[in-house]
């Protein structure tokens, strides 16, 4: 789990002078070449530390210790057959010994064997239940299978065991992220902190999860940090820059993204997060260069297209904006933003089947913005396809709940598919909003009549007269009302008011009829 610092090369000296003296005063004692194997791999002289591990075997055949050494510097050299073969043999030779089968079981995850290292750093646990070695290595190997919660059982033993080794911490806050238990993970960071209050790495992890976890001022604070005790750090002004955009705070933003561009001019990240403040911003001279330098060095960028197109759209250069979101689409062709903005150019250009093609593209790869599904639902209706313009005007109107003129223009459409029941909810809906708007009324009316509401249908034409005295189309569908029910006098004078005054030819026509059927009648 952790391993000692490499000497200093006069101690080495020293300590290497030392180890000589005792292998030339008793050359058959292994633990002479023992010991200056272990200075050789604290050293990086990892073929030396081999050599000198091979002459203790030669010396003392079978030796468990040497075996055990030997085993962890093949696998430092990453040759694991040799360190596999050593290690067994360490194990045969000394069962009890746990950091031959730690070793072993480090080494089958090495070479992508999780089975056989579980069972590895199982018996290790079984042979020293006191160390964390085994529930650490076993951890790291169920953490690779994902199994996220076995994994943060053994880290909690090893912690348990070793509090103050962060490896632990770390590694269970990886299983916690992975699980989406961002208040878990949060807790391991906060451990290591107060262990290590100042450790830069540990704030910006934390810094991160405060971050996902939407607490923007916190993260803030914590790559504050990180950047005062590392002034160079791009990658922590990047994380502050993010947090500063995400609380809005622009211009802050803004500088962090150059100030990451001072250390690393190529910076992509940087400059796209640059860019997105500078669109919010408005600062549309600022983007320009900036896109340009990021589209030098990927040509390929569909997000600096899009920012482009909409600098360009906010300037009516509807062309250029046009080009660049097509740009954007081939670079990345389920950029559903994309397709959303050239969708409204198209609109304002009457082009419908290109709008509503891309439109359909747009929701397809995953816009939720109500305001397209309206746009589209809309392009439906105008080309006749009322069922399909009633799904989107019901997505767009879940987005937008108040917008009156959606449930209104839903409402007829249900109208015209003959959903007369909706069609009245929706006017209802709208006339609570729109009390003395009479061609609300009437349209509410009519889809009470039409769905055989008549009694509420003729409330709703007295309604709609009332607030339009020359609403003669009301005044005919009262008189309706009445002759269905019998009340010949009331329907005589409403036919009798739209005989004489329609300039409807068709309309005072059957008004005249009905007079005729009434006056038979008497």
């Amino acid at each position: 789990m952790s391993t000692s610092p490499a000497p200093r090369s006069a101690d080495l000296d020293r300590w290497l002078a030392e180890a000589n003296a005792q292998i030339e005063q008793n050359p058959a004692d292994p633990l002479g070449f023992i010991a200056r194997a272990a200075l050789h791999r604290q050293a990086g002289l990892l073929p030396e530390a081999v050599s000198d591990l091979t002459s203790a075997l030669e010396v003392a055949p079978g030796n468990a210790q040497a075996l055990l050494e030997r085993g962890i510097v093949y696998r430092l050299m990453s040759q694991h057959q040799l360190a596999l073969s050593d290690l067994g043999q360490a194990i045969a030779h000394q069962p009890d010994l746990w950091q031959a089968y730690f070793q072993r079981g480090v080494c089958y995850e090495e070479t992508d064997l999780p089975e056989k290292s579980i069972a590895d750093f199982a018996k290790c646990i079984a042979v020293a239940p006191d160390k964390p070695h085994g529930y650490y290595g076993r951890a790291e190997a169920f953490l690779k299978l994902k199994q996220y919660d076995v994994t943060a059982a053994d880290l909690a033993k090893a912690i348990a065991l070793a509090p103050k080794n962060p490896a632990s911490y770390k590694l269970r806050a990886a299983a916690y992220r992975a699980m989406n238990r961002l208040d878990l993970a949060l807790a391991d960071y906060q451990a290591l902190l107060t262990l290590f209050p100042t450790n830069a790495e540990y704030l910006a992890a934390r810094g991160a999860i405060y971050y996902d976890l939407k607490d923007y001022k916190l993260a803030a604070a914590d790559f504050d940090n990180v950047v005062i005790q590392s002034p160079n750090d791009a990658e922590g002004y990047f994380r502050r820059g993010q947090c500063w955009a995400a609380l809005r705070q622009l211009k802050p933003a803004v500088k962090d993204f150059e100030k990451v561009l001072s250390i690393d001019s190529t910076h992509r990240q940087a400059l796209a997060a640059r860019g997105a403040a500078l669109l919010d911003l408005k600062d549309y001279a600022r983007l320009d260069v900036n896109d340009d330098h990021l589209l030098e060095l990927d040509p390929h960028n569909a997000g600096a297209h899009y920012r482009r197109g909409v600098a360009n759209m906010a300037r009516q250069r509807l062309d250029l904006a046009l080009n660049d979101f097509t740009q954007a689409i081939i670079n990345d062709s389920e950029m559903a933003a994309a397709y959303e903005e050239r969708a409204r150019i198209h609109a304002i250009r009457a082009d419908r089947g290109a709008a509503l093609s891309d439109l359909t593209f747009a929701i397809k790869y995953g816009v939720e913005d109500p305001v397209a599904f309206a746009l589209r639902g809309r392009l439906y209706r105008d080309q006749g396809h009322y069922a399909e313009a009633v799904a989107d005007y019901c997505r767009a109107i879940e987005g937008l709940p108040n917008s009156s003129d959606l449930v209104c223009e839903r409402g007829e459409l249900y109208f015209r598919l003959g959903t007369f029941d909706k069609a009245a909810e929706d006017f209802a809906r709208c006339a609570l909003e729109r009390p003395k708007d009479a061609g609300l009324q009437f349209n509410l009316a009519n889809a009470y009549f039409e769905g055989g509401q008549l009694d509420k249908a003729l409330e709703a034409f007295t309604h709609t007269i009332a607030l339009d005295h020359n609403d003669l189309p009301s005044y005919f569908s009262r008189a309706e009302i009445y002759f269905a029910q019998g009340d010949m006098k009331r329907a005589a004078d409403d036919y009798r008011k739209v005989a004489r005054s329609s300039g409807d030819t068709k309309l005072k026509q059957m008004a005249q009829e009905r007079l005729g059927q009434i006056d038979a009648r008497d």
